[in-house]
């Protein structure tokens, strides 16, 4: 009893071995016999694609992180290069560390802070009214968030010679 498994296990490799010699093994040469189904692939697009095709494009690549897409967006949209890893701090800290476009925070006093930058409601009337926005729901799109929030930060810097105030970054 000492062997049991290790003869049970030669006697069904020679069993299988056996037949496979009786019968004979399939001959690889010849084509399937029959149809395989395969199973509907779900492909997912890229995340975001780039708008421009121009040599000042950021290529986005589609397997790195939300927040790496879109500060490469950000930076298709104008964003100075050299801020990148800045907005991608601050997006995965407004927005979660998925970076979530849709993100919503009811709890700003002043209508709720929408989209990757969470744009407060105290900045709609200055985006509309500079034909950058039509509603505060547009804010919950990733590409018009990030222009506002570039015209937001360029208004920092040409008021007060720094861009990251309104998101209470400090230099």
């Amino acid at each position: 009893m000492n062997y049991f498994a290790e003869k049970l296990i030669g006697l069904v490799l020679c069993t299988v071995f056996g037949f496979t010699v009786a019968i004979g093994a399939p001959d690889a040469s010849e084509a399937p016999s029959g149809t395989i189904a395969l199973a509907p692939i779900s492909v997912q697009p890229y995340l975001i694609e780039p708008t421009t095709t121009t040599s000042s494009t950021v290529f986005i690549d589609p397997y790195a992180s939300a927040c790496e897409q879109f500060s490469a967006l950000a930076v298709n949209l104008g964003w100075p290069a050299d801020q990148r890893t800045v907005l991608e701090s601050i997006m995965a800290r407004e927005s979660g560390p998925n970076c979530a476009p849709n993100a919503f925070n009811k709890k700003d006093p002043n209508g709720g802070s929408r989209g990757l930058m969470q744009i407060n409601g105290f900045w709609t009337p200055w985006l509309i009214e500079r034909g950058i926005i039509t509603s505060v729901e547009n804010l919950l799109q990733a590409d018009v968030n990030l222009r506002a929030a570039l015209e937001i930060y360029n208004y920092g810097v040409d008021r007060y010679g720094y861009g990251w105030g309104p998101w209470s970054a400090t230099r």
